[in-house]
């Protein structure tokens, strides 16, 4: 158990430095990225000094009550700045007062109340009584309340972030928020099992200590990449794109028929011309090109019974390749997919879901 809290210690150590010292200074001079950094220090940081305590003080050779003092003391602040450094990321740094203090509260409720639990206990440290064992299992359960509080406004914002990618890219995007999926449901479970794992036995908590670990390296080395990545500025591109074309849509006001008919005729010779078969192309480009208004043209896909751009341009693109693969049998998948303006490496996959066979079955 002491091998094993010594190395968690290290591991800490080692991944808050990294975050301090090895970051291109680029990410040091992005206000949001910056900011999410330190945050995830300050988690990193509770965590290891969680393992240092009970390193020093050998807390869990007197009881499980006894260890899971500071568990609670420095796991609920710890969880709380890696909910807060997701949550800055989604929001570009805009986070309510709730959302950014609202978790103080929470650990000094914790705080206190194993405070006065072992205050008015009457008992030495190493004797602690079964009130005190109550008491923390109390605290779990605030604790687990402020978890998914944090994870619901999550997942909120990821559905958010998604919905604004996909009405902006021309193809599925969903690399650049599969890891802060993975990070949140990570940071989720983990959350939720500390409360349930650390009134285990010995044996328990080292099997839940390798899994603790390894989430946490996962969560860091995801944002680690994410930071160093170009992954935020293409979100941060598509949300600015979507702010000004809400900013279109009120000063515009709803669509009258009229003018979703124009739409509808404009969006045809658009298409027609065989604009859209050209890879890479993003809703703002389209609706420049069609010569309407993004919203307009958002509006318009939304009536058309398409979820998003993205899947609107997929499926032309899709209808576009069966006519070639009908009437040009001599081309092959890849020149097919360049055509259409697929990737050539999903355009298989792409095709496949679309009609429930391969390119070169359909032909």
């Amino acid at each position: 158990m002491r091998e094993m809290q010594f190395s968690a210690v290290v591991m800490m150590v080692m991944m808050c430095s990294a975050l301090i010292v090895l970051m291109p200074d680029r990410v040091q001079r992005d206000t949001v990225i910056n900011r999410s950094r330190w945050l995830m220090v300050g988690a990193l940081g509770l965590i290891g000094a969680q393992f240092l305590v009970q390193y020093i003080t050998e807390l869990r050779t007197m009881g499980v009550t006894q260890a899971v003092l500071a568990n609670l003391a420095f796991f609920v602040p710890a969880s709380s700045l890696m909910n807060l450094t997701i949550l800055n990321l989604q929001r570009q740094g805009r986070l309510t007062r709730i959302e950014q203090w609202g978790w103080t509260g929470v650990t000094l409720v914790v705080i206190a109340g194993l405070a006065i639990a072992v205050a008015t206990d009457g008992r030495p440290i190493a004797q602690l009584s079964e009130r005190v064992l109550l008491t923390e299992i109390g605290m779990s359960f605030v604790y687990a309340i402020m978890q998914a509080y944090y994870g619901f406004l999550q997942f909120r914002e990821l559905q958010r972030m998604q919905d604004v990618i996909e009405n902006y890219y021309d193809r599925d995007r969903k690399g650049l928020t599969q890891w802060m999926k993975h990070a949140i449901s990570i940071n989720g479970l983990l959350a939720f099992l500390v409360p349930l794992f650390i009134f285990g036995p010995n044996i328990v908590i080292t099997i839940f200590a390798l899994i603790f670990f390894w989430g946490i390296f996962m969560m860091w080395f995801s944002f680690v990449r994410y930071f160093t990545s170009n992954a935020l500025n293409r979100v941060r591109e598509a949300e600015e794109s979507v702010r000004k074309s809400s900013k279109q849509k009120q000063e515009g006001g709803t669509l009258a028929p009229e003018t979703m008919r124009n739409v509808n005729h404009a969006v045809e010779r658009w298409l027609d011309s065989g604009a859209h078969l050209k890879a890479g192309i993003t809703s703002p480009v389209a609706a420049e090109t069609i010569g309407i208004p993004r919203y307009q043209l958002t509006a318009w896909v939304k009536a058309s019974g398409y979820q998003s751009f993205t899947k609107w341009i997929i499926a032309q693109r899709v209808e576009e390749a069966k006519r070639v693969l009908k009437e040009h049998r001599d081309w092959t998948t890849e020149a097919v997919a360049d055509h259409c303006g697929f990737n050539r490496t999903h355009f298989h996959k792409i095709f496949k879901q679309h009609t429930g066979v391969s390119p070169s079955e359909y032909a």
